[in-house]
């Protein structure tokens, strides 16, 4: 099994939340000893690490809605969460890529920060 110090749970919620999915699709990497945590960390926001179907599909579906790709580019570039049209936020928010702050949004995860942010700088 698994015998991990606070600091390295706190390492991998930092870059995916409590996103059941996220976090499940790492715990088996790990305990199949497939990747060490400071690996999985370094190639998580990357399309070659372990989510990068997942990166990709939200990605696609972004591109497919230039507005979306937009606002939401707005968001992951930011320091500070980001106030956007209440359509978009709502929109975004469905898809699990952000999480509310009151009337503004910022991204649901680092992980979400790190892949997007680089994909729309590059852009």
């Amino acid at each position: 099994g698994l015998h991990w110090q606070s600091s390295q749970v706190e390492q991998l919620m930092r870059m995916v939340g409590g996103h059941p999915y996220l976090v499940r699709v790492a715990l088996y990497y790990l305990a199949q000893q497939q990747l060490s945590l400071e690996k999985l960390l370094s190639t998580a926001p990357t399309e070659a690490g372990i989510y990068g179907d997942h990166l990709r599909r939200h990605l696609w579906t972004l591109q497919q809605h230039p507005k979306l790709a937009a606002a939401f580019a707005k968001v992951v570039i930011a320091k500070e969460p980001v106030e956007l049209e209440s359509v978009l936020a709502f929109k975004l928010h469905s898809m699990g890529l952000v999480q509310l702050r009151g009337n503004k949004v910022m991204p649901s995860f680092e992980l979400y920060r790190q892949y997007f942010g680089t994909r729309f700088i590059n852009e």
